[in-house]
């Protein structure tokens, strides 16, 4: 095992706590929902932004793997950065779903309370994924060619775009549309993503 394997894995720690701190925070939210269900007025809305929560929680488990060799990682301000980035995420999680359902709750009326601080966490996240991606990317960008460049560069516009707006915007329609955009970008980024 080589030494910058052996930092990762201690780097790794950290990250992967707040991961699973993310994913438990959603599945606890859900499953008080689900036990309170004759209360709770459901909304596929909120339910859908709870699963964009955990699609981009799990997203960065993978993305996670493809840094394993940068040795920025193991610098303690770029990995106080990362860590930042992950509280973030871990608060997109905890903010997708409402912590409480035993009295009974309206999703929908929850999601609309909801929308702006849910919204501007996943648009800081996303500021967050595009800096460290020009970071990483950076040394190779050269080697790139421009369609697959232009193609980042455009899947990057609407990871902030769309969130950004989507955080000012209430219409549901729009909500829709735009969570539509982002599963379909995420999906895109991550189609291929192999842990080997």
């Amino acid at each position: 095992m080589t030494p910058e394997i052996r930092a990762f894995e201690f780097a790794l720690g950290l990250f992967s706590v707040l991961i699973g701190l993310a994913i438990a925070d959603v599945a606890a939210s859900l499953h008080r929902l689900m036990r309170a269900q004759p209360r709770v007025r459901w909304d596929p809305l909120a339910l859908l932004s709870a699963l964009f929560a955990m699609v981009i929680t799990v997203g960065m488990w993978f993305d996670l793997w493809g840094i394993r060799n940068a040795t920025s990682v193991r610098h303690f301000f770029q990995y106080l950065a990362l860590v930042g980035g992950f509280f973030v995420l871990f608060l997109i999680a905890a903010s997708s779903l409402p912590d409480e359902a035993s009295e009974g709750v309206d999703l929908q009326a929850f999601y609309g309370r909801n929308r702006r601080y849910f919204w501007s966490l996943v648009t800081l996240f996303e500021i967050f994924y595009v800096a460290f991606g020009m970071h990483f990317l950076g040394s190779e960008i050269d080697r790139v060619p421009r369609v697959v460049l232009a193609m980042v560069l455009c899947q990057w516009a609407v990871l902030i775009v769309v969130p950004a707006v989507l955080m000012l915007v209430p219409s549901r329609t729009i909500h829709y549309a735009g969570l539509a955009l982002l599963f379909a970008t995420v999906s895109w980024h991550y189609a291929l993503a192999v842990i080997a």
